[in-house]
């Protein structure tokens, strides 16, 4: 039985996404996962599920004329990864991807270990959907193909 002092796995509870079009984004990511939009105001909406183990994405609208990102080195949030649980989740994934013209790449990494779909959200930010085997061991030659794998999702 953990204790209060048990080490607790981390994982990212939210992220907050700055988008162009507000009603545009929330129809995306939630047709992409399993988000339902759990609060609206204004220029901001939380994506999620009303569990505390839920990611959770926070969409806000900018109204601004400079809507652009700005290369790699800039600032920011860059991507989001998501885990996917199993093969025909990460097929579907792939299918609205291609629907909406996102779709970017699909590969299988580590002799089948996962495999990684990429895309982009409607303003460009790449996304990054994950599955992994059950049991799969992985070792530094994966994160290094991923560590370079990110370095072109960027550009």
């Amino acid at each position: 039985m953990p204790t209060e002092h048990d080490a607790q796995p981390w994982a990212i509870r939210s992220t907050l996404i700055a988008v162009s079009d507000l009603n545009r984004s929330i129809d995306f990511y939630r047709e992409i996962g399993p988000f339902q939009e759990l609060l609206r105001d204004d220029a901001v909406a939380v994506l999620g599920d009303p569990s505390p183990e839920s990611i959770m994405l926070i969409l806000r609208e900018t109204r601004s004329n400079r809507q652009a990102r700005h290369g790699p080195q800039s600032l920011g949030l860059r991507t989001v990864t998501f885990n996917v649980g199993s093969q025909a989740e990460l097929d579907r994934i792939e299918a609205v991807l291609h629907r909406r013209g996102l779709f970017t790449s699909r590969r299988s990494m580590a002799e089948g270990a996962s495999d990684l779909l990429n895309g982009r959200d409607p303003d460009n930010l790449p996304v990054t959907f994950v599955r992994y085997d059950v049991g799969a061991t992985i070792g530094a030659d994966y994160y290094r193909s991923v560590m370079d794998l990110f370095y072109s999702l960027d550009t």
